[in-house]
C-alpha cells in the first residue's frame, strides 16, 4: 500500500494488525492519511515513547486548533515538563497557545509548568490570576519572580512581589517595597506577621518621621503584642502623640490589671470555711492508734492485749507488754497465751 502510495490504507492495515507506531508515523509523515479520530486513537496506544513528543510538535505547526484535544489524550501517558521545555523552543506563541494546556495540568504542581503560567499572567497583566496560582502552587523559584515583579510598572505586580517576600519570611523586603509604594496597611501587616519587635519598632518611627499619625495609631493597635510599652511611650512623648498613643496605654492597663487580679486571686489566703474544712480533713487524715481499728488477729504476730493484774489499791490494767510483739506459738492444749476452745486465755481472765 505504502509502494502504491495508499496511505490511508495503510493506516487502516497498521491499525488492524495493532502496529499503531507505523500508523502514526505515516500520519506525521504523510498529510493526506492524517486523520484526527484516527490519530488520537493510536496515539495513545503506542510504544515508543518519542513518538508523543513527536506528534506534539506536529500538532503544533501543522493543527494548532486541535493542540489543546491533543494534549487532553496524552495527559495521563505524558511528561509536562518535558512538553514545557519544547513550547519554549518552538516560540512564545506556543505557550500563550497552549495556555489552557498549562491551566489543566497545573493540579500536578510541576515547577516548569507554574513558572510558564506566572510569566503567561504577568505578560497579560493579569494579576488576579497570578495571585491565585501564587496561592494555590507554590512550587517554584518565588525569589526570582518577586525580584522580578519589584521593578514591575504596575502597582498591583510590585505589591504582589511584597507579597511573595513575606510568604517566604523576607519581611524587611517586602516592608520596603510597600514603603516605596505607600501601601502602609501591607506594611502593618507584615510587621505584625513577623512577630519581630525590631522590625515593628522600626516601622513606627518610620511613620514618626513621616508623620503618619494614622498609621502608627494602626501600627500600635494591630501589632499590640509585640509593642514594648516603653516604646511606645516614649515615641508617644517625643512626637506629642499623647492621643494617638492613649489607647494602646489604656489596653496594656487593663491587660496588666487583669493578669494582677488572677495572679491575686491564685494566691490568695484561704477563707475561714475552706480552712475549717481543712482542718476537718487533717483530723480524719491523722487519726490511729487508739483512734483507729485495731487489728486483732488469731494469732501471736499482732499486738497482744493488755492483762489485768491485782495493783496495790486493788484491780488494775498491766501495760508493760502492749505494743510488744511477741514470736507465735503454735495452738495447742496446755499452751499459755493462746486462746483455748473454750474462751479466753486464762492470763487475760480478770481475777477476782
Amino acid at each position: 500500500c505504502e509502494r502504491a502510495r495508499l496511505f490511508s490504507s495503510a493506516v487502516y492495515l497498521y491499525m488492524q494488525n495493532k502496529e499503531h507506531d507505523s500508523a502514526v508515523k505515516i500520519m506525521i509523515e504523510r498529510a493526506p492519511a492524517w486523520d484526527n479520530d484516527l490519530f488520537l486513537d493510536s496515539i495513545v496506544k503506542v510504544r515508543n515513547a518519542e513518538i508523543m513528543y513527536k506528534a506534539v510538535g506536529y500538532y503544533l505547526t501543522m493543527h494548532p486548533t486541535l493542540f489543546t484535544r491533543l494534549m487532553e489524550v496524552l495527559e495521563e501517558n505524558i511528561d509536562h515538563s518535558r512538553v514545557v521545555s519544547q513550547l519554549r523552543r518552538t516560540g512564545d506563541w506556543a505557550l500563550q497557545l497552549a495556555q489552557p494546556y498549562l491551566k489543566s495540568v497545573q493540579k500536578f504542581n510541576l515547577s516548569p509548568v507554574n513558572e510558564a503560567l506566572n510569566e503567561l499572567h504577568v505578560e497579560d497583566e493579569d494579576y488576579e490570576a497570578l495571585r491565585k496560582s501564587i496561592d494555590g502552587f507554590n512550587n517554584f523559584n518565588m525569589i526570582a519572580l518577586a525580584s522580578k515583579l519589584s521593578t514591575h510598572e504596575l502597582l498591583e505586580f510590585r505589591r504582589i512581589s511584597a507579597y511573595v517576600y513575606r510568604c517566604n519570611k523576607k519581611y524587611s523586603q517586602s516592608i520596603e517595597l510597600s514603603k516605596n509604594d505607600r501601601m502602609w496597611k501591607d506594611c502593618i501587616d507584615t510587621a505584625n506577621e513577623s512577630q519581630d519587635g525590631e522590625i515593628i519598632e522600626g516601622l513606627l518611627r518610620f511613620f514618626c518621621e513621616t508623620s503618619e499619625k494614622e498609621c502608627f495609631c494602626a501600627a500600635l493597635y494591630t501589632c499590640y503584642s509585640h509593642v514594648s510599652p516603653d516604646v511606645a511611650l516614649e515615641l508617644g512623648w517625643i512626637n506629642g502623640y499623647h492621643n494617638f498613643v492613649m489607647p494602646f496605654l489604656i489596653n496594656t492597663f487593663r491587660h496588666t490589671h487583669e493578669r494582677l487580679k488572677k495572679l491575686e486571686d491564685r494566691t490568695a489566703p484561704p477563707t475561714e470555711e475552706e480552712a475549717a474544712q481543712d482542718s476537718i480533713a487533717q483530723t480524719y487524715g491523722n487519726l490511729g492508734g487508739f483512734g483507729g481499728t485495731l487489728m486483732l488477729e488469731n494469732g501471736g504476730g499482732g499486738i497482744p492485749m493488755p492483762t489485768q493484774v491485782p495493783g496495790p489499791g486493788g484491780a488494775g490494767i498491766d501495760m508493760s507488754s502492749f505494743g510488744v510483739p511477741q514470736q507465735p506459738q503454735m495452738a495447742g492444749p496446755g499452751v499459755p497465751g493462746m486462746m483455748p476452745n473454750g474462751g479466753m486465755p486464762q492470763q487475760m481472765m480478770p481475777q477476782m
